[in-house]
């Protein structure tokens, strides 16, 4: 029973937080500047090479009797991407994000395609994106005080297809974003399309380079995340880059906690990266250890960083 207690109050948690950003398909990503891929089809191919990144969730962790496997952990958050320039416009690539929270699974396949053009003060791109997204929700991982429960008639499970569209505008030293990562939500239950303007999560990415000195940068950040009728999403940073610009220190804020980042290129074609998120509110009190997020990256082999300024973006 305590087991349930436990998962129904993490439910109410995470359903308040993804209701504020009204969503099914909602990524808790505090490295969003590291990989706008997730939500944005448009950077596909903006950093002119080979680019693969994946990461690893674990979202507030120590939460009592939310195990999943070996560790307690109310969610796992697992994602990959790869884009790939074509040509000097033409950019294709794919993103795969696994997210488990509870007894809920949203598992998102996309495929993505963007065109570019130079502009008198950057660069302009536009992407479209297009796969499918499964949903589940199985209440047999739960523990029940009656057997059988039947709750468990609540059981899901249902894949669609889906698409987003994004527009990422980029130069020396800032860049900006906004896409509609996906059209449809499929209300639980049914099997019609909701293609809903008012469900839309519409993001908005950006950024700029104060460059201080050759050796030291400083990069505000924020993600807006707004849907029709429901509070603005937002998550802000201040990162702070020198040694080379081989090493990223930030700080962070948004909603449901403080996030403190950092991130090292190791080598000229390897970047890695690590957020971890104090929460604030309710949250604090069951899941002490926060929010933890891994990233790696690979770029082609030439020294990106040297190269381009895209490397900041």
């Amino acid at each position: 029973m305590r087991k349930l207690i436990t998962i129904g109050f993490a439910f109410v948690l995470f359903w308040g937080t993804v209701t504020s950003q009204n969503t099914k398909n909602y990524t808790p990503v505090n490295m969003y500047m590291l990989n706008p891929l997730l939500v944005n089809p448009a950077y596909s191919g903006t950093k002119e090479s080979m680019s693969a990144n994946m990461m690893l969730g674990a979202n507030w962790l120590d939460m009592p009797g939310a195990s999943l496997g070996k560790t307690t952990a109310a969610g796992w958050m697992q994602t990959a991407s790869f884009d790939y320039p074509l040509s000097p416009k033409n950019a294709v690539g794919f993103v795969i994000r696994n997210n488990t929270f509870g007894v809920n699974n949203n598992f998102v396949f996309y495929g993505h395609y963007s065109y570019q053009i130079k502009t008198g003060v950057g660069n302009l791109s536009f992407g479209l994106r297009a796969g499918l997204t499964s949903y589940n929700r199985d209440l047999n991982k739960a523990t029940f005080r009656d057997q059988p429960d039947p709750v468990k008639q609540f059981d899901y499970s249902r894949m669609y297809p889906n698409f987003g569209v994004g527009i990422y505008w980029y130069s020396h030293n800032y860049n900006l974003g906004l896409s509609i990562p996906d059209f449809f939500f499929p209300p639980l239950g049914s099997e019609s399309f909701d293609a809903n303007p008012k469900n839309y999560n519409y993001t908005l990415l950006g950024g700029y380079l104060f460059r201080i000195s050759d050796n030291f940068k400083i990069k505000p950040s924020t993600m807006l995340i707004y849907s029709i009728g429901a509070p603005l999403s937002y998550n802000l940073n201040l990162n702070f880059i020198t040694a080379q610009d081989r090493v990223w220190a930030g700080l962070g804020y948004k909603q449901q906690g403080f996030i403190v980042l950092l991130e090292f290129q190791v080598v000229s074609y390897l970047r890695i990266g690590y957020a971890w998120e104090y929460p604030l509110g309710l949250v604090k009190d069951y899941a002490p250890l926060g929010s933890h997020e891994i990233m790696i990256r690979f770029d082609n082999t030439y020294n990106v960083r040297k190269v381009h300024d895209v490397y900041f973006w």
